[in-house]
C-alpha cells in the first residue's frame, strides 16, 4: 500500500516542478490517479481510515491541481504545494 502512496505523492511532485506545463502536468496527474484507482482496486476489503483520509486528500489535490492547470491565469499554485505536503503527512500514518 504505502508503495502506491508514495508513487502517487512522487507524480504529484513532478507535475509541480513542470507546473507551468500544462501537458506534462495533466500526464502527471493522470500517473497519479491511475496509481489510486489501483490502491482502490488493491484496498478496497480494508477499512483503513488512514487510507480512506489520504484518498480523499489526493482526490482534493488532485481536483485543485487540474483546475490551476487549465486555468488561464493560475493564481494558486501555494495551495497545491500546501495540499502536497498535507498529503506527505497523510501517508506517514499509513500503515
Amino acid at each position: 500500500m504505502k508503495k502506491w502512496t508514495c508513487a502517487m505523492i512522487e507524480r504529484l511532485e513532478s507535475a509541480y516542478r513542470v507546473r507551468f506545463e500544462k501537458e506534462a502536468v495533466l500526464v502527471f496527474l493522470n500517473d497519479a490517479y491511475q496509481n489510486a484507482l489501483m490502491l482502490r482496486k488493491d484496498y478496497t476489503q480494508e477499512n483503513d481510515e488512514a487510507l480512506t483520509d489520504f484518498l480523499a486528500a489526493f482526490d482534493h489535490t488532485r481536483d485543485l491541481f487540474i483546475s490551476q492547470a487549465v486555468d488561464r491565469y493560475p493564481s494558486n499554485y501555494n495551495k497545491v504545494a500546501e495540499k502536497i505536503s498535507d498529503l506527505k503527512k497523510l501517508n506517514e500514518s499509513i500503515a
